[in-house]
């Protein structure tokens, strides 16, 4: 049995007696309903863990996200929907035995955001085809009942523009020179002031309102892990943490609007976006990278 048939016997519906005549009954539960129940669990759980435990865990999920979005990377191209990517990344949770750990987090709608070029993070999936020339960000977050995994990247089409290609490469460039400033007692704002470094010698824009985050017993928690330069942002990095480091550039200004929908990140200019993140644990010597770069 996997994990989100489980519900049903935690919820005390399995082998119910039927309702009486007359009686309400209740819609049945949806299978995002499911996954809710299911994460609610499973956070509670891992809450209550120790940390090396959740460490342990968090190392086998990190590689199993990279993988899982590794799987997708034949889907990417023109006339594709938003909603085959999620369902993809669906089947490949539940071949896992893991949950979509998005699913219910305050009251997001879906399980894996799927943001096409001057979208830059959390839209919704829909039946919206890819055009031919795309920028595709998928977030894939997850967890089992030990830990969580989550990792952000940024697919090119086969036909996406030069400029595209070149953003793209520049992200890659800027996450990689990020993760090298990981270590123990170094200032965590080296990090942002890495990637702002690349990016700006490139003409990009880092986006300042989102940022990385620290994964333990909570699913995002303390430090934040800015993208970008800002003073104030040095509290030191402590050998343990595991932290998941993000770039959030788009080409144009840095300016950022929301859909009346509250989720879907826009850019402000249309220009194009890309997020990449990767999980990374903090040691007295460096840093073990958990998550591997896509491609």
């Amino acid at each position: 049995m996997s994990l989100f048939s489980k519900v049903l016997h935690t919820l005390g519906l399995a082998g119910t007696a039927p309702e009486s005549p007359g009686a309400v009954v209740a819609p049945p539960l949806t299978r995002f309903d499911r996954f809710a129940a299911d994460n609610r669990q499973a956070f509670e759980l891992i809450g209550a863990l120790p940390e090396e435990q959740i460490v342990a865990e968090e190392r086998r999920l990190a590689a199993e996200v990279t993988e899982i979005l590794r799987s997708l990377k034949p889907l990417i191209g023109e006339g594709v929907s938003r909603l085959e990517i999620q369902e993809h990344v669906l089947q490949q949770l539940d071949s896992r035995d893991l949950l979509p750990a998005l699913v219910g987090y305050k009251g997001y709608p879906a399980a894996v955001p799927v943001s096409v070029n001057a979208e830059l993070i959390s839209v919704p999936p829909s039946e919206k085809l890819l055009p031919a020339s795309a920028l595709v960000k998928v977030e894939v977050m997850v967890s089992s009942r030990k830990g969580y995994g989550a990792q952000s990247w940024t697919f090119a089409t086969p036909d996406a523009s030069a400029e595209q290609l070149r953003l793209l490469a520049c992200a890659k460039q800027a996450l990689e020179q990020g993760l090298r400033q990981v270590r123990a007692g170094a200032p965590v704002g080296d990090i942002g002031a890495a990637i702002q470094d690349v990016l700006d010698a490139q003409g990009f824009s880092a986006v300042a309102e989102y940022c990385g985050y620290g994964m333990g017993r909570q699913r995002i928690q303390e430090p934040q892990v800015l993208g970008y330069r800002a003073a104030g942002n040095s509290a030191p990095m402590v050998a343990g943490q595991v932290l998941n480091v993000q770039v959030l550039a788009k080409a144009g200004s840095r300016a950022i609007r929301i859909r009346a929908d509250g989720w879907s990140v826009l850019a402000q200019d249309r220009g194009d976006g890309v997020v990449l993140s990767a999980m990374i644990r903090v040691t007295e010597d460096g840093a073990e990278r958990l998550s591997r770069f896509v491609d």
